[in-house]
């Protein structure tokens, strides 16, 4: 599974920016003149600064943590689970044709020199034939597995990406960094504006796994 969220998480939490965007298009209030009476407020200090950012103005989360097989989404895990076991066969026909193609390939090296030369270069092209076939049913196969993954992943990173907007309004978030795309951009000194742990909670407690909704398999 390792191998598909690596290809596929990218695309994991797109909403982010759209809350990000969401936010910067809120209408910001008109400062007024202080009266004449009122004293200049002093400036904020820096506690006073940090205590603003951690009442959760701005955070963080971890997108790669979401299909972690054990702390992660549920629903995106069993999603990719589902691919997994759908597309087993043909990982198993592949395997088993590179099993008979390197066992040819080490025949015909190890007999070459004292074996029947017709006979060498049948085994020869008969290995030919093998790499062909297994270049293409791995091109079919990868293919196949992209957009089975997106009809499978898709609606539920579309859910995890509207829970995450309601899960960060309802917390008075303006911005969240995603610091699994910004590695080496972001520098975190407060672990307490990470939501990653609280929003993976409180997303698998509204959505259990066995409420995921997977698109019928196919004929491939």
């Amino acid at each position: 599974m390792k191998a598909i969220r690596t290809t596929f998480f990218a695309a994991a939490l797109a909403a982010t920016a759209a809350l990000t965007a969401s936010a910067q298009t809120q209408p910001a209030a008109r400062p007024t003149a202080p009266a004449a009476q009122t004293p200049r407020p002093a400036a904020p200090t820096p506690a006073q600064t940090a205590a603003a950012i951690a009442e959760g103005k701005f955070a963080i989360i971890d997108t790669d943590a979401f299909g972690d097989q054990k702390d992660g989404i549920q629903r995106l895990v069993a999603a990719f689970q589902a691919v997994e076991r759908e597309f087993k066969p043909r990982r198993d026909e592949i395997t088993n044709l590179k099993t008979r193609y390197d066992a040819l390939v080490k025949e015909v090296n190890d007999t070459k020199a004292v074996a029947d030369a017709k006979a060498l270069q049948a085994k020869a092209d008969q290995a030919t034939q093998l790499e062909t076939e297994i270049k293409r049913k791995q091109e079919d196969g990868q293919k196949a597995l992209d957009k089975r993954v997106q009809e499978l992943t898709g609606p539920v990173y579309q859910d995890i990406g509207n829970a995450l907007q309601a899960f960060a309004k309802a917390r008075g978030l303006s911005v969240i960094f995603d610091v699994s795309k910004m590695q080496g951009v972001v520098m975190v000194v407060d672990g307490g504006i990470d939501i990653t742990s609280a929003f993976i909670a409180d997303y698998n407690a509204r959505n259990p796994a066995s409420t995921a909704s997977a698109a019928p398999a196919t004929n491939r």
